[in-house]
């Protein structure tokens, strides 16, 4: 969750986060979302593309800097239609609007992720943070990626995650037991424990299709990979190895199993020296889509001519 984000945004970020944190008094996990939002005096609402009244009058007050931002109420609603979207952020009235159709498991990453919108300072100028008209595409994945940040960085309470990740194994019962105490979903929970339980650990991390249940886990468009996570180290020692790749690998061990665990194997990733490396791999079915991590383990004996 922190790809894309540039060095100093990050530390920027991190250290709003430690501020907000304190003052709530260094919470246990899991984070209390009301908590937040009652600290930082924000609203939340829901709304629904089928009955758009809430979004015209959120469009027909929205001002930014005592301007009124758009003309046109119908513009928001047709910028919400037309990308999907999830949730806004609305700075003028303090709100986060959360489409009502989400699933509810995803609110709580969701809420996080538009109260990082609220809480840099510099997202402020792009309005609710994920509207299309004000952004161009590059600008738009920056901002997103330091929202998702912040999110991980509240939501995970920090170094509190990866310090409790260290004390125990990497594997999906370990997941599952963080997931519940920080209260997040298993999606982000294995998200966080390939990116920082052990950054100097080459791991990476598959959300994608069932590969023998297409129908589970398949994005909008039918593709079969949703998202590819590299720890620190994989990212520097593993740099030729491509989502494609890894998801072969997911491909060639994955049972007919559409439920709980789908299998435990190792396999090996050539690194960028050309060594061919082991690496355990686990991969857990969640019904909604298919999560795999890949934790290296050694590299592999050379085999030489005639031995």
């Amino acid at each position: 969750m922190s790809e894309g984000v540039g060095e100093y945004e990050a530390d920027d970020i991190r250290k709003i986060v430690a501020r907000l944190l304190r003052d709530l008094g260094d919470p246990e996990p899991p984070l209390k979302l009301p908590q937040v939002r009652a600290l930082l005096e924000l609203d939340i609402g829901y709304y629904s593309t089928a009955n758009t009244t809430l979004l015209q009058d959120v469009a027909s007050r929205m001002k930014v800097a005592g301007k009124q931002v758009l003309e046109r109420p119908m513009l928001l609603v047709e910028a919400v239609t037309k990308a999907k979207l999830s949730a806004l952020w609305v700075p003028d009235t303090k709100r986060i609007l959360i489409d009502e159709t989400v699933p509810k498991p995803k609110h709580r990453w969701i809420e996080g992720h538009e109260v990082g919108h609220s809480v840099i300072p510099w997202h402020r100028e792009f309005l609710f943070g994920d509207n299309e008209y004000t952004l161009d595409p590059a600008c738009h994945a920056i901002v997103e990626a330091e929202a998702n940040y912040a999110a991980s960085q509240m939501l995970f309470l920090q170094t509190r995650f990866s310090t409790e990740a260290r004390d125990g194994d990497l594997d999906f019962k370990a997941i599952n037991g963080l997931s519940k105490r920080f209260g997040n979903t298993l999606t982000t929970t294995l998200w966080r424990m390939v990116e920082d339980r052990d950054p100097e650990l080459p791991v990476f991390g598959m959300v994608t299709a069932h590969p023998r249940h297409l129908h589970i886990g398949s994005g909008d468009n039918g593709e079969p990979i949703r998202y590819f996570i590299r720890s620190a180290a994989f990212r520097e020692r593993f740099a030729g190895v491509t989502p494609e790749t890894a998801y072969a690998l997911i491909k060639k061990h994955a049972t007919h199993r559409a439920r709980g665990p789908v299998f435990d194997a190792s396999d090996e990733l050539m690194n960028q020296n050309g060594e061919r490396c082991e690496f355990r791999m686990e991969s857990f079915c969640n019904t909604h889509a298919l999560l795999t991590y890949g934790a290296f383990v050694r590299t592999s004996p050379t085999v030489t001519a005639g031995a």
